[in-house]
C-alpha cells in the first residue's frame, strides 16, 4: 500500500500541470481588431430619421484632417452597438466645367514673299484639323517687333480673323516676349499669315571708327552706327484649339496663413512661408503687386521623417505681364497632392528686383465619407488613433449603391467630443512575449512537476527501505571501551 501512493502523488501532479497547461493554452493571447475604445475623437453624425436604408453622404471638415493619418486608417463609423460600420472616403464629385488646349501643326504651308517686303504664309489644314483659336509662331530671334494679320482665303473678299497683332521680344531690356496671335473660330481650310517685316533693319552694338586728318595736320575721330540687315527666321507655326469638358472633382479655396517673408541677397532669392490646415492642397495661387516679371519658383514641404529640414516637391514659373494692351498673368503653381501644415516657397529674383509676397490661396479637392445607413440607429464617427490598422470592410453593398447613382441623404457632423481613454498597456518586445507564452509556462510546469514527483518518489523509496530493514541482533554493536 505504500509504495502505490508516491506513484498516486506523482500522477496526480502531472494530471494538475497539464490541466494548467491546457488552460493556458486556451486562454485567448489578444484581440487583433481594433477595439472602438481605442480612437481618442468622437463625433456623432446628425442624421434625418427614415424608415428605410440610405447612401449617407459626410462632408469632411478642418478637425477631420488635422487628426487622421494618410489613407486614413485611423478613420472608424460605429452604430449603437458599437459595431464597425463599411464607409468610403471620395472625392466631392461637381460639375465644373474647364477646356482642355489641343496643339497642332499643320501640314502644307507656302511661303509668299510680298512686294511691299512682307512674307506671306499659305496654310492648307486638313478637313480633320478642328477650328484655330489661337496661332504660336515660334523663332529664335530676340529683340525684334513683328504685326502679324491673319485671314481666311476661302471667302470673296478675305476675311480678317484678327486685328493686326503685334508680336515682340523685348529681352535687351527684360524678359518679356509674346508670340501668340488669338484668333476667330472658321470653317476655312485655307488661311494666310502675313508678316510685316521679313527682313529688318537693325542697329548693331558694334561703332565704326572714322580717323581723319585735317588740313592743319590734326587726328579728328568720329563714330558712326551700323545698321544690319536680319531675316525674320520662323523654325515653326503650331496652331491651339481647346474643348469643354466636366470636372468630377469639386475644388475648393482657402487662404493660406503668411508666417515669414525674408531676402536672401547672396542666393538671389525670396523665401515665403506659410500654415496650412492640413486639407489637400493641389494649387497655390501667389499674390503680389508687381507687375512685368517672370520667375523659376521652388515649393517644398518638410520632409517626412526630419521635419526640421525641408524636401522640394514641385517647381514652377510665374509671370505678371502688363504693358498697354498687353495682358497676362500666370501666379498659379500646379502640386501633387499635398496634406501639410507648413509651406515654402522660394523665389529665383537673380539680378531683379525682389518680388513682393502678400499671401496665397490653396485650391484642392473636397472629400466626404458614404456609409449605409439602417433605420432607427444613431451612428459615430471615431477618428485620432497613431496605432489603428487599416480596417478591412465589405464594400459590396456599398460600391453597388454608388454604382447605381442612389441618391445620397447629406448629414452634418456634430462637435467633437474628446473620449476618456483607459490607458494603453506598453507594447512587449520579444522576450517578453517568449516569458509570457502560456505553452512555455505549461511546458516548464509540466518539467517542474515531474522533477518533483520524481524526487518525493525516491525519498518515500528510502524511507520505505529504512522502515523495513530489521537491526542486527547477533552481532550487536558494542561500544567501545574507554
Amino acid at each position: 500500500m505504500t509504495s502505490i501512493l508516491p506513484r498516486c502523488i506523482l500522477v496526480l501532479l502531472i494530471a494538475l500541470s497539464c490541466q494548467q497547461a491546457s488552460a493556458a493554452a486556451d486562454e485567448p493571447v489578444g484581440d487583433l481588431t481594433p477595439l472602438p475604445e481605442s480612437w481618442q475623437r468622437s463625433r456623432r453624425i446628425e442624421i434625418a430619421a427614415s424608415e428605410t436604408t440610405q447612401l449617407l453622404r459626410l462632408p469632411l471638415d478642418t478637425d477631420f484632417w488635422m487628426h487622421t493619418r494618410p489613407g486614413f486608417p485611423d478613420v472608424a463609423v460605429i452604430n449603437d452597438h458599437h459595431q464597425m460600420i463599411p464607409f468610403l472616403i471620395r472625392q466631392t464629385p461637381g460639375l465644373q466645367s474647364f477646356t482642355i488646349p489641343y496643339l497642332w501643326t499643320p501640314q502644307q504651308i507656302e511661303l509668299l514673299p510680298e512686294d511691299d517686303g512682307a512674307l506671306s504664309l499659305i496654310v492648307r489644314l486638313a478637313d480633320t484639323d478642328p477650328q484655330p483659336e489661337l496661332l504660336r509662331i515660334q523663332t529664335p530671334l530676340q529683340d525684334f517687333e513683328q504685326r502679324v494679320e491673319v485671314t481666311d482665303e476661302t471667302t470673296t473678299p478675305a476675311t480678317p480673323l484678327c486685328e493686326p497683332t503685334l508680336i515682340f521680344d523685348y529681352t535687351r531690356f527684360m524678359d518679356v516676349r509674346r508670340m501668340e496671335v488669338p484668333l476667330q473660330k472658321t470653317m476655312g481650310r485655307i488661311l494666310k499669315i502675313r508678316i510685316e517685316t521679313a527682313t529688318a533693319e537693325l542697329e548693331s552694338p558694334l561703332r565704326e571708327l572714322i580717323s581723319t586728318v585735317n588740313s592743319s595736320g590734326q587726328t579728328e575721330q568720329s563714330e558712326r552706327s551700323l545698321r544690319v540687315r536680319r531675316p525674320f527666321r520662323i523654325d515653326r507655326i503650331t496652331f491651339q484649339s481647346t474643348s469643354v469638358t466636366q470636372s468630377s472633382i469639386h475644388p475648393e479655396a482657402r487662404p493660406l496663413e503668411i508666417t515669414e517673408v525674408r531676402e536672401d541677397p547672396v542666393q538671389r532669392t525670396t523665401t515665403a512661408e506659410f500654415l496650412s490646415d492640413q486639407r489637400p492642397i493641389t494649387k497655390v495661387l501667389l499674390q503680389t503687386p508687381a507687375r512685368n516679371f517672370r520667375r523659376r519658383v521652388t515649393v517644398q514641404v518638410p520632409a517626412q521623417h526630419q521635419p526640421e529640414k525641408w524636401q522640394d516637391t514641385a517647381d514652377g514659373v510665374i509671370s505678371n505681364f502688363t504693358a498697354g494692351t498687353l495682358s497676362e498673368q500666370q501666379l498659379e503653381l500646379s502640386l501633387p497632392e499635398l496634406r501639410t501644415k507648413r509651406l515654402r516657397i522660394i523665389i529665383q529674383n537673380l539680378d531683379s528686383p525682389p518680388l513682393p509676397i502678400t499671401g496665397a490661396t490653396g485650391i484642392g479637392p473636397q472629400y466626404e465619407l458614404l456609409l449605409l445607413t439602417e433605420p432607427g440607429q444613431s451612428y459615430q464617427l471615431l477618428y485620432d488613433d497613431d496605432q489603428a490598422l487599416q480596417p478591412q470592410h465589405d464594400l459590396q453593398a456599398l460600391n453597388r449603391a454608388i454604382q447605381l447613382n442612389t441618391p445620397t441623404v447629406t448629414a452634418t457632423l456634430l462637435p467633437v467630443v474628446q473620449r476618456q481613454l483607459r490607458p494603453k498597456q506598453p507594447v512587449a518586445d520579444s522576450g517578453q512575449k517568449l516569458l509570457n507564452s502560456p505553452w512555455l509556462l505549461g511546458i516548464v510546469s509540466l518539467v517542474s512537476a515531474a522533477l518533483l514527483g520524481w524526487s518525493l518518489y525516491n525519498a518515500i523509496r528510502r524511507l520505505e527501505a529504512d522502515s523495513q530493514d530489521p537491526p542486527d541482533s547477533a552481532n550487536p554493536t558494542t561500544p567501545p571501551v574507554p
